[in-house]
């Protein structure tokens, strides 16, 4: 259960999921108008990855466990091998949103927060991918990504993979009510198998009803 630190390497926001981001926009929260909006967004989209590459710093840290290690969940708790995960790119671009949410350019602020959303999921997919190569090192597989808040995994559980998971050491921590800081940091898990369970479904979203969730993937 040694804990394995991905550090070092580079992510890029994954594009169309920047657009989905800013497309649910739509100018609200920005002070732009809807009909000049998504002009206004693209140029500032632009502006905004740019500085953004130069506030991130993308880190992992995952610990392979039996899923009876987790403590106090049941979720995992007949899976013989799972890793869990806490990814981040670290404080300072949620840092500039908020000083440029307090000089009031909203746009600036909100794009770059989106900006910062998609980037952090990028890192969790570095990750995932680094997960899945040593699974199929080993001729396994590793199941799809389950986190906790979503699907069936209650966010209460947060607390014991940070437990197991010694995320201070990239820079992670937890408030009493389960949120990570910095706030663009993702948690995850991954069955590996030879057969993986399914740990979430394929239509979490569908039968969410957090209809303004800003990740729904589902119209």
């Amino acid at each position: 259960m040694e804990p394995v630190i991905l550090e070092g390497f580079d992510i890029e926001p994954d594009s169309a999921e920047l657009s989905r981001l800013l497309g649910r926009k739509n100018g609200e929260g920005t002070g732009v108008p809807a009909a000049a909006a998504a002009g206004k967004i693209s140029e500032a989209r632009e502006a905004a990855l740019e500085e953004a590459r130069g506030l991130m710093v993308p880190r992992a840290i995952c610990v392979t466990a039996a899923g009876a290690d987790l403590p106090g969940s049941e979720m995992f708790t007949d899976l013989e091998k799972v890793a869990f995960c806490v990814c981040t790119i670290g404080p300072a671009l949620e840092e500039r949103v908020t000083a440029l949410s307090k000089d009031g350019d909203m746009l600036a602020a909100v794009v770059l927060d989106a900006i910062g959303s998609a980037a952090a999921e990028a890192v969790a997919c570095y990750a995932n991918d680094r997960i899945d190569e040593a699974a199929a090192a080993e001729g396994l597989k590793a199941s799809c990504r389950a986190s906790p808040g979503y699907g069936g995994w209650d966010v209460k559980e947060q607390k014991a993979l940070f437990a197991l998971v010694p995320a201070d050491r990239i820079g992670v921590t937890l408030t009493e009510s389960s949120m990570m800081v910095p706030r663009k940091s993702v948690s995850f898990a991954v069955h590996i198998a030879e057969d993986p369970v399914r740990l979430r479904s394929e239509s979490s979203c569908r039968n969410c009803d957090m209809e303004t969730c800003p990740y729904r993937r589902i119209e």
